[in-house]
């Protein structure tokens, strides 16, 4: 092995680099500069706890106070057979079209000309859905938004159903 010059200069002139050692007043101060480890009190410690919690049940009430956690969905407390059609019809289509949208989308890596045009169609198609629950929610023709809703999802999956056919992956 060829020997280095600088390691073969710093094993002969070893001594001549250790004329100087720092005084014990450098190592006190680095010792004194260690971190000291923090304590927290167990009363410090109860009291953050307590803030939190107190925070937590504050903005619990105000969001339960504003609705904040009323469900987009309509509401299911109703004796309107109508409505209880459409919740249903909604539950059956919605699970229907993400079964097939879940097959249609194992196709996107072949196919990939397909999902801009699949994605676009159905969130026009949810356009015109969340336009029907607003109007479904202001009363307008209550029947008739309702058949509407009804025939916006058989049409979401009727064309779900097409692109399956068309894309045969």
């Amino acid at each position: 092995m060829k020997t280095d010059r600088l390691e073969d200069f710093i094993k002969s002139n070893r001594e001549e680099f250790d004329l100087y050692e720092p005084s014990d007043k450098v190592w006190e101060q680095i010792s004194s500069s260690q971190k000291i480890k923090k304590t927290i009190k167990l009363s410090t410690y109860f009291t953050r706890v307590a803030a939190v919690v107190a925070v937590a049940v504050i903005l619990s009430v105000v969001a339960l106070r504003i609705n904040v956690f009323q469900s987009d969905r309509l509401a299911i407390q109703t004796d309107d057979p109508e409505l209880m059609e459409l919740i249903e019809a909604e539950a059956y289509y919605a699970g229907r079209v993400n079964e097939k949208m879940i097959e249609i989308r194992k196709c996107y890596n072949t196919n990939p000309e397909i999902k801009e045009e699949v994605e676009m169609d159905l969130n026009e198609l949810q356009e015109m859905y969340n336009i029907l629950k607003i109007d479904l929610k202001e009363n307008v023709s209550k029947k008739t938004v309702i058949e509407a809703m009804i025939e916006n999802n058989r049409f979401r999956l009727k064309m779900v159903d097409q692109v399956l056919e068309q894309i045969n992956c």
